[in-house]
């Protein structure tokens, strides 16, 4: 068996003595991290395989033409993972297979997953523990080579193995120098010229990220941060601070939107930017990318669109745009719209007297493009179908109302866009017949905050559309949106889920999805597939009956196959009214936490991946409500092994990667189950800073190592019936000094007094030592100490070096430990030094 799967016994005591316990943060919020394609609850009763999770990118993304070493993080993840490319598509009404930039990617592997990370200290207390923290991650170094002509842009990845395949990830092409965050570094961190995109991270609870940054000619700077837009749940909070500590601006991200602001920045002087999340949360997976540029900056534009080929008078709303002063303005210029029919938008790039702005995306139709006229009589607002038109809503108490002429039992399609035009409003959208009464009505259609209609006409005559704002919110000049009117389309569409696993063993499986059909569209539809994965085969083409609203597509497995992942794409092929219509089969983008509308946030392929069967089971023998633990020890839980007939192969046992009542550094080690064994005794060690207020409670995972049926070697993981559950009583050992803070000159000792108590039940010598941070390495020293059974304390010297390095305060961690029963005890305490300078050292480097 690999390394990777088992941890002999004879490591766990410095297994367990690895991870700090008394960083504790009292907090009165309750917060929820969620995590791509990862639920984090936890369903006791449920023994389940468990397939590989895509999680993130650190640093998370990288500029075209360089390479980039990165860390990958996931979720449950198997030592034979395999990890897979897929482009990020920009017209998901078009079949096509990876691009050729995905394709020139690469993505190279540089060893396997290593060990499940747990949280570090500090740890939430309070109401906030309550909810549990994010999944655990295992990390993998990777090398991802960029070519110089990758355009800017996500590029999604995903993970698979024997159990199944994961949702996809994001990794963001850029276009701009690159810098990656320095991790421990506790001054700002100094940028070079803008622009700039650094690669952060939140790693810990109530850190804050600063970077210090300049400009040689005075003008306005903008700060970006991607984070959900990543898959990263990160409420952002951005502020600068000019060199006096004042703060210059702000933006707060309550929406889960990713905040954006901008500044206006005198030359020669130093800027500050933080990042933060809204809750001062840290964890490995919350990264970010923050973009950091100079110029003006466009917010919004009317037309919001416009029609391909034409050239037209565009009015753009945005900041320092007519002035390169840090206020909205308008500019308007001609804008030359391309013809390309099947692009949904383009990038345009602003000329304004203060320099040429960021790129800001317009979009593009078949549609006559209007504006909203000054005639505010619905009357003399007359609209067709199909037509747009964009307007603004720049006070609460507005509504804006336009008339449309009808036929009994036309249908209109009506729809309303505000938030991906840049806008801050939150439309409503409904429909009155002639005498006012309200036809139909709404604010949110499923999957978007856009409202969107399907009405049938129950007359002839004229019909008022009454757009609306109930944010009561609106920002004046950039309160726009678009109002689009059309008659459904004599077409269809085609849907399914992005993953489909197929266990080899079953011989069968099926792909399911549904059809959408619009306009009366009522004919067969032929669907042909492709990319299958080794063994898997579907029937040559298969139809979809006439007016048919679901489809079966029957699969064949080889159960002799290998095991493999591949992206399926499905092709659908229809005729009506002398006119082919091809449509591929399109399943739910995942990876971005920002989702504006889940019908344009689709990608034609499906993950699929045949998978192995888990030849055993296992379950702790203690039912829910657990064993009495105390704090700082090891509890040996009793788990029963069940086997396969004809399987005794090793099992190794881990943390499962999503926890309930999971908290303040509960963990355990990979553990091996020899084969012979029936029951075994997991140990799972208690932080001695864990609260004794209600239960607590360790998740696991147990995997194996199987072959498939060409004698490829394969790992198979599948969860523990339900957890190990523990109440949680007093410590049996207790380490304490009596200072609050020692206040030293660099380069000089200082004496510690320690104390210790502990339970008679612990009869051995106890050690203690000091945890240094790793950057302060050879600069602090301290004896390891041995205290005997009667010793109640010692006094502990502890020295240093004349390095400046030193100076301010420093928190370090005093660790004693004890055996019990074969397993470590260990307290804590923390010693807070003030280092000084000494006149001795006042010229030190």
């Amino acid at each position: 068996m690999s390394s990777w799967l088992a941890t002999p016994l004879r490591d766990l005591q410095a297994y367990f003595e690895g991870i700090p316990m008394n960083h504790v943060r009292p907090t009165r919020h309750l917060w929820l991290c969620m995590t791509l394609g990862l639920i984090s609850a936890w369903d006791s009763s449920l023994f389940a395989q468990k397939a590989p999770a895509a999680g993130y990118i650190f640093p998370a993304g990288g500029k075209a033409g360089t390479t980039v070493e990165v860390q990958l993080g996931g979720y449950d993840w198997t030592p034979d993972l395999q990890f897979l490319l897929h482009d990020s598509p920009e017209k998901p009404g078009k079949l096509d297979t990876p691009d050729s930039s995905s394709k020139k990617i690469q993505l190279e592997v540089l060893a396997i997953p290593g060990d499940v990370i747990p949280h570090r200290p500090p740890y939430w207390f309070g109401i906030k523990s309550m909810v549990n923290d994010p999944p655990l991650p295992r990390e993998v170094t990777a090398r991802f080579v960029l070519p110089a002509d990758l355009p800017p842009g996500p590029v999604r990845w995903c993970v698979a193995n024997a159990n199944g395949g994961s949702p996809c990830g994001l990794f963001i092409v850029g276009d701009t120098p690159e810098v990656i965050e320095e991790e421990s570094r506790s001054a700002a961190q100094t940028l070079p010229t803008l622009p700039v995109t650094v690669n952060g991270r939140l790693l810990q609870i109530e850190e804050v990220d600063r970077y210090s940054l300049s400009v040689e000619r005075s003008g306005l700077v903008t700060c970006e941060l991607t984070a959900r837009r990543l898959g990263s749940d990160l409420f952002g909070v951005l502020e600068v601070l000019d060199e006096h500590g004042k703060r210059v601006a702000e933006a707060i991200d309550t929406e889960g939107q990713d905040p954006v602001l901008t500044f206006f920045a005198h030359a020669g002087q130093n800027y500050t930017v933080t990042v933060r999340d809204l809750d001062y949360r840290g964890y490995r997976c919350l990264t970010y990318r923050l973009g950091i540029t100079t110029g003006p900056r466009v917010i919004g534009a009317i037309p919001a669109a416009g029609r391909r080929g034409e050239t037209r008078p565009v009015e753009f709303v945005g900041l320092g745009i007519a002035t390169g002063q840090p206020r909205l303005e308008t500019l308007t210029q001609q804008v030359t719209f391309p013809t390309e029919p099947g692009q949904a938008s383009f990038s345009y790039r602003l000329q304004t007297p203060a320099g040429t702005a960021a790129e800001f995306p317009l979009s593009l139709s078949d549609f006559n493009e209007l504006i909203e006229p000054d005639e505010v009589n619905p009357a003399g607002r007359r609209l067709t179908v199909p037509t747009a038109i964009t307007g603004r809503l720049d006070n609460p108490s507005r509504q804006d109302r336009y008339t449309l002429a009808g036929l009994k039992g036309d249908i209109w399609n009506l729809s309303a866009e505000a938030r991906g035009l840049g806008s801050s409003l939150d439309l409503a959208l409904s429909v009155l017949d002639a005498d006012g009464k309200e036809l139909a009505q709404n604010d949110d259609a499923p999957g978007t905050t856009n409202p969107r209609l399907t009405v049938t006409l129950p007359a002839d005559g004229d019909f008022q559309l009454v757009v609306s704002d109930v944010s009561g919110a609106p920002d004046g000049l950039r309160s726009i949106y678009r109002l689009v009117t059309e008659a459904p389309r004599n077409s269809f569409r085609l849907r399914s889920n992005g993953i489909l696993n197929l266990p080899l063993a079953a011989g069968a499986g099926t792909l399911e999805g549904t059809v959408v059909r619009e306009g009366g569209f009522k004919e067969p539809i032929k669907l042909v597939v492709t990319g299958l994965p080794v063994g898997v085969t579907a029937p040559a083409e298969i139809l979809i009956e006439p007016a048919a609203a679901t489809f079966k597509i029957p699969l064949t497995i080889d159960p002799q196959a290998p095991t493999s992942s591949s992206f399926v794409q499905i092709q659908g092929t229809a005729t009506s009214e002398g006119h082919e219509f091809i449509k591929p089969v399109l399943a739910p983008a995942t990876g971005s936490l920002v989702v504006r509308d889940a019908e344009t946030n689709l990608v034609p392929f499906i993950l699929m991946t045949t998978t192995l069967k888990v030849p055993f089971k296992i379950k702790p023998t203690e039912a829910d409500g657990g064993r009495r633990v105390h704090r700082g020890a090891t509890h040996l839980a009793e788990l029963i092994v069940e086997r396969d007939p004809g399987f005794s192969g090793e099992i190794v046992l881990d943390m499962s990667a999503a926890q309930s009542r999971h908290r303040q550094g509960i963990h355990g080690p990979r553990f091996s189950i020899p084969p012979d064994l029936k029951t075994v005794a997991y140990p799972v060690f208690v932080p001695e800073c864990l609260e004794t207020a209600r239960t607590s409670r360790l998740g696991l995972v147990a995997m194996t190592k199987v072959r498939d049926s060409q004698g490829n070697e394969r790992t198979v993981l599948a969860a523990v019936e339900g957890q190990i559950t523990m109440s949680i009583e007093g410590a049996l050992l207790k380490l304490s000094q009596t200072a609050d803070e020692y206040v030293i000159p660099i380069g000089q000792s200082v004496v510690i007094p320690l104390k210790l108590a502990k339970s008679r039940t612990l009869t051995g010598p106890v050690s203690v030592e000091l945890v240094i941070p790793k950057e302060l390495s050879g600069l602090i020293q301290a004896p390891p100490l041995t205290l005997s059974t009667e010793q109640e304390g010692t006094d502990w010297t502890i020295t240093t070096q004349p390095d400046r390095r030193l100076l301010g305060t420093k928190v370090f961690t005093a660790r004693a430990t004890t055996m019990r029963d074969g397993f470590p005890a260990i307290s804590e305490c923390l010693i807070e030094i003030e280092f000084v300078e000494s006149a001795l050292t006042s010229s030190a480097p």
